[in-house]
C-alpha cells in the first residue's frame, strides 16, 4: 500500500502547486478550475480547498470563500491550519465574533500553538479585550525571523496602550525599532508613542533626524509638539515648517495646527503670527473664527492694540458678546477705561445671561474706580447668579473700596460658603483686610484663621491667618500677640516656599520683635519675590542699618528712590481681580499680594 500512496501524494501536491503557479502568473480563473476539477476527485485535497478559499476571497467572491473554508474545516477537524485560515478570513471580514469563537477553541485545543496565541491576541485586541490579549502574547516568546519579530512588537505595543500603559507601548516599539532600525516608519511609531508617554526626548531623537532629511508637515507638528513639551528650543523647527511648500490648503491647515499648539504651550507671540499667515491664506477672505482666535493670540502676547485692530471688523460684521468681552479686556489694558467699560456693556446687552461678562464689566468698573456702579453690577449678578462665588468676590472688592467694610467682610464669606474648596475667597478676604485702614476685622480674622485651624495644609488660610495676626499685632503694639503670629507663618513658608505674602509677612514680624538676623533672610527673599515694592525696600534698608550693613542699606536707599522716581509698583488689588477674571492673572491673590 505505501507504494501506491507515493504518487496520489504527489499528484495532489502538483495540482496545488500549478494552480499556485496560474494565480501569481494572473490566471485566476484558470487556477480556481484546476483546483475544483481537483476538489470533484479528491475532496479531502486541504492544501488545494485552503487555496481555491483564498482565491475565492481575492475575487471577492466571500460567499464561495466562507463556503469552502467551512468544507474544509469539516473535513479535517484536526488541522490547525485549515481552522486558523478559516479565522484569518473572518478578521479580514471584520467578523471578529466568529474569528474569535474559532480562536478561543483552536488555543483550547493546541495550547502550545504560537500562530494560533499569535492570531489570538490579535483579534482580542481589535475587540478591545485587552487584558485577555496581554495574557495570550505573554505566552508568545518573540519570533527570531525580522518581519515576524516586529510584528510582533507592534502588537504588543498595542495592546499595552490599550491597558493605558504608554510607556510599555513606547518600549515595544523601541525594540520593533532596534530589529529595523532604518524603518522611517517604525521610527514615527516610535515618535508617536513616546509622545503619548511624556518621553519627550526620545521622541525628539527620533523625529529630528526624520524631518530633516525629508520635512513633512506630519513629522514637523508632532516634533514641534515634543520641543514644547520638553521646553527646548523650537525656532529651527517652526522656521522649517513655515518653509515647507505646501498646496494653500495644506499650508493652511498647517499654519493653524502648529498655532494651536504654540498657543497651548503659551507661546502666543509665535502663535499669533501662525494665526496671522492662516488667515492671509484663508480661500475666500478672512474667516471670523481665525480673525477672533489672532485677536487671542495677541492679547494674550500683549499686542494689544493690534487685538483691537483685529476685532475691528468682526465688530462692525457680526458683533457677539465674545468679541465685545475681548476687546474690553484689550482696551482696559491700554488705558482706555471708558472704552474697556463701554465694550463690556455691550458685552452684556448681547448676551444677558452668560455671567461671565458681567463679572468683566464690573471688574473695569472695579479698575476704572466706579465703585458704586461697580457695586450695582456684581449685585444685579448675584440676582441673576446666587451660587456664583466669583460674583460675591467682586461685590466683596466693590464693597471694601466703597468702605462698606463689613458688607464687603459678609459678601467675602458668602463666596466662601459656595466654593470654600478653591480658598479664593478666603485670599481675597486676607488681602482686602491686609490693606485696610482701620485694621483687620475680627470677624475676618476668625474666619480665616478658622479655616487655617480645620486645613493645616490650606495655603491660602494659614498665610492670610499668620499675616492678619501680625498687622492687628503690630497696629495694637502687641508684641505677645506678634510672636504668636510668627509661627504661623513659618508654617505657611513650609507649606510653600518662597510664597511673597508668608516671607514678607514673616520678614516684617520677626524685624519687629527684633530678631533682626532672621528677619534679614526673610526679607531678603520678600525683596527679590516683590521687587518692585518700595515698602519692602524700605524694611529691608532698615533691617539692614540696624545691624549695620551700611554699604547693603545705601543700595536698597537707591532702589528705594529709583522706585519711587518711576512711580514703579505693585498691581492694584482691583488690577489683580480683573486680571484672575479675564484669565491672565493667578489663580489666588494670595500667590501674588
Amino acid at each position: 500500500m505505501v507504494p501506491s500512496a507515493a504518487p496520489a501524494q504527489t499528484a495532489k501536491i502538483s495540482v496545488t502547486q500549478r494552480a499556485r503557479g496560474l494565480a501569481e502568473a494572473g490566471k485566476v480563473e484558470d487556477a480556481i478550475r484546476a483546483l475544483q476539477q481537483e476538489l470533484e476527485t479528491d475532496p479531502s485535497n486541504l492544501s488545494a480547498r485552503l487555496l481555491l478559499a483564498d482565491l475565492y476571497t481575492k475575487t471577492k467572491e466571500d460567499g464561495r470563500a466562507e463556503e469552502q473554508y467551512r468544507e474544509a474545516c469539516r473535513l479535517h477537524p484536526e488541522s490547525p491550519d485549515a481552522a486558523l485560515q478559516f479565522s484569518s478570513f473572518y478578521m479580514g471580514q471584520g467578523s471578529f465574533d466568529e474569528a474569535e469563537l474559532m480562536l478561543t477553541d483552536i488555543v483550547r485545543r493546541f495550547p502550545k500553538l504560537t500562530r494560533a496565541r499569535m492570531q489570538y491576541a490579535v483579534v482580542l485586541s481589535a475587540k478591545h479585550k485587552y487584558k485577555e490579549a496581554s495574557a495570550n502574547i505573554r505566552m508568545i516568546p518573540p519570533p527570531q525571523e525580522p518581519t515576524a519579530r516586529v510584528r510582533y512588537f507592534r502588537l504588543e505595543a498595542s495592546i499595552r496602550s490599550g491597558l493605558g500603559d504608554a510607556p510599555g507601548a513606547a518600549s515595544a516599539i523601541e525594540r520593533a525599532l532596534k530589529v529595523m532600525p532604518t524603518d522611517s516608519q517604525l521610527a514615527r511609531m516610535a515618535a508617536l508613542t513616546e509622545s503619548q508617554a511624556g518621553e519627550w526626548k526620545a521622541c525628539i531623537d527620533h523625529l529630528s533626524p526624520l524631518f530633516v532629511k525629508r520635512p513633512d508637515p506630519e513629522t514637523g507638528l508632532l516634533l514641534l509638539r515634543a520641543q514644547l513639551a520638553s521646553d527646548v528650543d523650537f525656532s529651527g523647527t517652526l522656521d522649517r515648517l513655515r518653509g515647507l511648500s505646501l498646496p494653500a490648503d495644506e499650508e493652511f491647515d498647517l499654519h493653524v495646527h502648529s498655532a494651536e499648539l504654540l498657543s497651548s504651550a503659551n507661546e502666543h507671540k509665535d502663535a499669533a503670527e501662525e494665526f496671522q499667515r492662516a488667515v492671509r491664506l484663508f480661500d475666500g477672505g478672512a474667516n471670523d473664527t481665525l480673525i477672533y482666535n489672532l485677536a487671542v493670540e495677541q492679547y494674550a502676547s500683549r499686542q494689544y492694540e493690534n487685538a483691537i485692530s483685529t476685532l475691528k471688523p468682526l465688530r462692525e460684521k457680526q458683533d457677539s458678546a465674545d468679541v465685545e468681552d475681548l476687546a474690553g479686556d484689550a482696551e482696559a489694558r491700554t488705558g482706555d477705561l471708558p472704552a474697556a467699560i463701554h465694550s463690556h456693556e455691550t458685552a452684556v446687552m448681547l448676551a444677558p445671561k452668560e455671567e461671565r461678562y458681567r463679572l468683566s464689566l464690573g471688574s473695569a468698573l472695579l479698575e476704572s474706580g466706579t465703585y458704586a456702579t461697580a457695586a450695582e453690577a456684581f449685585e444685579q449678578a448675584a440676582q441673576l447668579f446666587p451660587s456664583s462665588a466669583r460674583t460675591y468676590v467682586g461685590l466683596g472688592m466693590a464693597y471694601y473700596f466703597m468702605e462698606r467694610y463689613e458688607d464687603s467682610v459678609a459678601a467675602f464669606l458668602r463666596a466662601n460658603e459656595l466654593d470654600p474648596e478653591s480658598g479664593r475667597a478666603m485670599a481675597y478676604l486676607g488681602a482686602t483686610q491686609a490693606d485696610s485702614v482701620v485694621g483687620p476685622s475680627s470677624v475676618a480674622v476668625q474666619a480665616i484663621c478658622k479655616r487655617a485651624n480645620s486645613n493645616p495644609n490650606d495655603l491660602s488660610s494659614n498665610i492670610w491667618c499668620g499675616a492678619l495676626m501680625f498687622r492687628r499685632a503690630y497696629l495694637a503694639g502687641d508684641y505677645a500677640a506678634a510672636e504668636e503670629a510668627i509661627p504661623r507663618l513659618q508654617r505657611a513658608n513650609r507649606l510653600a516656599a518662597r510664597n511673597p505674602v508668608a516671607s514678607c509677612s514673616l520678614g516684617r514680624a520677626l524685624a519687629w520683635t527684633h530678631q533682626t538676623s532672621e528677619a534679614r533672610h526673610w526679607m531678603e527673599v520678600c525683596v527679590e519675590l516683590r521687587p518692585d515694592s518700595t515698602e519692602d525696600h524700605y524694611q529691608l534698608n532698615r533691617i539692614y542699618q540696624k545691624l549695620g550693613l551700611k554699604s547693603a542699606a545705601a543700595h536698597q536707599a537707591k532702589l528705594i528712590a529709583k522706585l519711587s522716581a518711576e512711580k514703579v509698583g505693585e498691581p492694584s488689588l482691583a488690577q489683580k481681580f480683573s486680571a484672575e477674571i479675564t484669565a491672565t492673572g493667578p489663580s489666588s491673590i494670595a500667590e501674588r499680594k
